[in-house]
């Protein structure tokens, strides 16, 4: 019953119908990026979960916490200046040690709402950034 499978086998064919012969060749598909220009699959998000419990209210407050990281190199950035407001205005999120900044939202009673509103404020502190930037560049070219 098994000669097909061995002799797919043999042949380099896999099960999902891939060739292993061929050599692998990298999706054309472009990588999904959020508005700000952030690449999608750099944002690490973390949760926690227990079991269900016996008493009400059957789940722990913390369950719909969500926590996202992020490491300062993955955020592009247009200038100095606009990182170093970045820097400003996430204050203590950000750990200088790790070159990482955390966000983390408990916000709404669902991970999946909490998920997008952190994806939500890291996309508009760095349009504020980018903006604020913006607007100090053309003040340094005016007063010149």
């Amino acid at each position: 019953p098994y000669t097909s499978l061995f002799a797919d086998i043999k042949r380099g064919v896999t099960p999902l119908g891939t060739d292993a012969t061929k050599p692998y060749i990298e999706s054309t598909q472009p990588t999904p990026k959020l508005k700000c220009g952030i690449p999608e699959h750099v944002l690490r998000f973390r949760t926690a979960s227990y079991g269900r419990l016996v008493e009400e209210p059957f789940v722990k407050s913390v369950e719909h916490k969500v926590a996202l990281k992020i490491y300062l190199r993955d955020i592009p950035f247009e200038s100095d200046l606009e990182k170093e407001i970045f820097l400003q205005i996430v204050g203590p999120r950000f750990r200088h040690e790790k070159n990482e900044l955390m966000l983390s939202s408990d916000q709404f009673a669902s991970r999946i709402e909490n998920k997008r509103h952190l994806v939500s404020m890291l996309n508009r502190i760095v349009f504020s950034a980018r903006r604020l930037a913006n607007e100090g560049g053309e003040e340094q070219k005016e007063e010149a």
